[in-house]
């Protein structure tokens, strides 16, 4: 049985609970295990059997990876480090850099350069290492957050100029209720999306949920009630060059679909989205139980909803079990819910 790792995720600050929760997913996900470690503010540790590379790829709230060494105060880093195994892990001949990210106000009397300057003198008393700043082939990386600071090192960065490169203007086809890519990508890893698996966006739009699940290899099956966006997100998956697509017209009421791995939606209650004719409370009450009957068992569904609709009332009589629940502040006048559901056997 091949040893779990221990892994250091730097998150992203835009939002307190998900991107630790995407991390988490992604994991299970990618039909792997882990153990929970720690969470401080933008940092995750967990052990687990997963590849650093393989989450990079999909992880849409996270900045980089890293190996955990140690998580110490920082009167007794210098004895942490010299406790741990990282002089031994590190290969001889290669350069170092080592970097201190302080997260938000944390420790707001460290100069961080110093602090990285005094790292790399007491590795280097162990090996005469080349320090480079510019191109290292080891580097260090030290993040000062919640009274601690946590040692590792760098695994794998996430390239997030590539979620920048497919926000919604840049598109062929453009709605203006679309997702954020990076949070698309999030709900996708929530509903454990799995590579090859099946999965549904019941109110896809022009498609932009349904990318993020076709880049990370699903098979997705799109339905929504207007055809121009239906042709919308035809062309938009056809510019990211995902051809494993089955777009149809259709009411999320009345769905008639194959039972799939995964669901992830964003249902129509902004301004600028059309919700059929159909009250916003009902439109919940009559989709999720369709919801739940194209999901297996054992599968995950995420799903938002203004802050006003409890789903988790709507769901009470559902084989639906609530996962997790996040809120996010979409503007002044609207914050929404994302919630997982688990689907259970009914008794």
């Amino acid at each position: 049985m091949r040893s779990m790792s221990r892994f250091v995720f730097f998150l992203s600050g835009k939002h307190s609970t998900l991107p630790s929760s995407e991390a988490m997913a992604s994991v299970e996900a990618l039909g792997e295990n882990y153990n929970f470690v720690e969470k401080l503010d933008q940092v995750l540790v967990l052990e687990s059997d997963a590849k650093a590379l393989d989450l990079s790829r999909r992880l849409g709230m996270c900045h980089w990876i890293g190996e955990h060494f140690c998580i110490c105060s920082l009167d007794n880093l210098f004895d942490c480090i010299g406790s741990s195994d990282l002089v031994d892990f590190l290969p001889q001949s290669k350069t170092l850099a080592v970097r201190v990210k302080r997260v938000g106000n944390h420790f707001p009397e460290v100069d961080t350069q110093s602090l990285a300057k005094q790292v790399a003198d007491l590795l280097m008393e162990e090996y005469d290492y080349e320090i480079d700043l510019e191109n290292p082939d080891n580097e260090i990386k030290l993040i000062l957050s919640e009274e601690k600071c946590v040692v590792s090192l760098l695994r794998r960065k996430v390239d997030r100029e590539i979620f920048s490169e497919r926000k919604p203007p840049e598109r062929s086809e453009v709605h203006p209720s679309t997702m954020q890519p990076n949070l698309a990508r999030s709900l996708v890893n929530l509903a454990r999306t799995p590579e090859g698996g099946s999965f549904l966006d019941p109110f896809c739009g022009v498609g932009g949920i349904l990318i993020e699940a076709g880049l990370v290899g699903a098979e997705v099956i799109g339905v929504d009630i207007n055809s121009e966006l239906i042709e919308g997100a035809r062309n938009n998956l056809e510019s990211e060059n995902i051809t494993n697509y089955d777009l149809r017209k259709g009411d999320a009421r009345e769905l008639d679909v194959k039972r799939v791995d995964a669901i992830a939606t964003d249902p129509p209650y902004g301004r600028q989205a059309s919700t059929g004719g159909s009250e916003l409370g009902e439109l919940y009450r009559q989709t999720l139980p369709k919801l739940a009957a194209v999901l297996k068992t054992g599968k995950f569904l995420c799903i938002t909803s203004p802050e006003r609709i409890d789903l988790e009332e709507i769901s009470k009589d559902l084989p639906l079990t609530l996962k997790e629940k996040h809120k996010q502040r979409v503007h002044r006048s609207l914050t929404r819910n994302i919630y997982t559901f688990i689907k259970r056997e009914r008794v």
